[in-house]
């Protein structure tokens, strides 16, 4: 599969799955100092490959695409220059997750699945959207994470590739919504860094096995 075939295909996974809805939310996936992301206000359903924009990550210079890249390629672009070995992201604006970044609370380790994220889904202050600000506040905030909050707008998933990140991305979804419902019943009982020691070591096991 293609770069520009794997983001289309991700990027419509994501709204029909209800990560995102409309034109909320983007993908990308890096090669070399290239990213190939998705467009500006076009919907998911209508998009094609040639609608995918091929981006310089140093410099932020389209190379390649006829339409406007997304208003979050600062994001994007700084959270690779931040790690060589970032290889893909997914932001999306999925219900429970964003209710605790509009909250401004972090999404707590309720749940194992979480291991391999971080000890909990920590919130970056706000900045507009689609600014500089916001993409050093999601760069300095990420930390040796696999995902984070943006406060009063949304989720951040990296990954090595694609797939991972995309499959980040619905797990802290799925987080947050047992961490609403903990909340709700009055009875949270988040694990311990043991736990979840446990857990990325036996995650790491069953991927080896």
């Amino acid at each position: 599969m293609s770069y520009k075939k794997e983001v289309v295909f991700y990027a419509q996974k994501a709204s029909a799955n209800g990560l995102s809805e409309g034109t909320a939310g983007n993908v990308s996936i890096r090669n070399g100092d290239r990213m190939y992301i998705t467009p500006s206000a076009l919907p998911y359903d209508q998009m094609e490959e040639a609608d995918v924009l091929t981006v310089d990550i140093r410099t932020g210079a389209v190379l390649e695409g006829e339409r406007k890249p997304s208003t979050e390629t600062p994001m994007h672009r700084f959270i690779y220059l931040k790690d060589d070995r970032i290889g893909a992201i997914v932001h999306t604006h999925s219900r429970y997750a964003t209710m605790f970044a509009c909250a401004h609370m972090p999404i707590p380790p309720v749940h194992y699945v979480i291991a391999n994220i971080g000890r909990e889904i920590p919130v970056a202050p706000y900045a507009t959207y689609g600014s500089e600000q916001l993409a050093h506040n999601a760069v300095q905030t990420l930390g040796d994470n696999n995902g984070t909050l943006l406060a009063n707008h949304g989720v951040i998933a990296i990954g090595d590739h694609l797939k991972e990140a995309y499959n980040r991305a619905e797990v802290i979804e799925e987080v947050a919504e047992l961490a609403y419902g903990s909340y709700m019943l009055k009875s949270l009982h988040p694990l311990s860094d043991k736990d979840l020691d446990d857990a990325l070591e036996n995650f790491k096991m069953y991927i080896s096995g």
